[in-house]
């Protein structure tokens, strides 16, 4: 299985569609099968592998291959909201990334963050560089000129899929949510950040 049919829609895809109106100039960066494109219709998805691209583009979604580790091929201020969802974990400088999101987002738009929390499982997968706690999400966001709104866990525990299937994936449970809070849970880190305005 392709690496990135493991990151297609997930079930509490409102995790993140909640964030943001539907009419949002939205960029989504390691798009992967850019599955957010369902929910906004000005959407760009930017991925490096050239199989990702391929597939999402067979979907006729508006998507650009290229690495995201560089500076990214748009003007600044140019999207109302960036997506870095399961990203920052596999490259080399998330510091990069992060400055860059920020030169693309326009002055008080937003950016929806999550990686995998600083766990032992986090190792399993051979693409992570690193993994994260709350504190440092928070000051990667911080120290690269955004206000950080909020910074959380996920629960990314497998069966996930199929308790999203039972409640219709509408928001998580709450005894879910509260769970995350366990260190022995396996989680995701995640943050919402806003550009300032001057």
């Amino acid at each position: 299985m392709p690496y990135h049919d493991w990151h297609r829609q997930p079930g509490y895809f409102r995790d993140i569609t909640r964030h943001f109106p539907r009419h949002a100039r939205l960029l989504d960066i390691g798009c992967g099968t850019a599955w957010l494109a369902e929910h906004y219709p000005d959407y760009t998805g930017i991925d490096s592998s050239a199989e990702a691209i391929a597939t999402a583009r067979g979907s006729g979604r508006n998507v650009i291959e290229a690495s995201v580790e560089d500076e990214l091929p748009f003007e600044g201020e140019s999207f109302d909201a960036v997506i870095l969802k399961d990203l920052l974990e596999h490259v080399q400088d998330p510091v990069v990334v992060v400055r860059e999101a920020h030169r693309v987002v326009k002055p008080g738009g937003r950016v929806f963050a999550s990686a995998p929390d600083a766990q032992r499982w986090v190792w399993d997968d051979y693409t992570h560089r690193r993994p994260f706690t709350r504190k440092s999400f928070r000051a990667l966001f911080a120290d690269n000129g955004f206000v950080v709104e909020r910074v959380a866990y996920e629960s990314v525990m497998p069966g996930i899929g199929i308790i999203s299937n039972l409640t219709r994936r509408k928001q998580r449970p709450r005894a879910l949510a509260a769970l995350t809070w366990l260190p022995i849970v396996r989680r995701n880190v995640w943050a919402l950040a806003r550009r300032p305005l001057p």
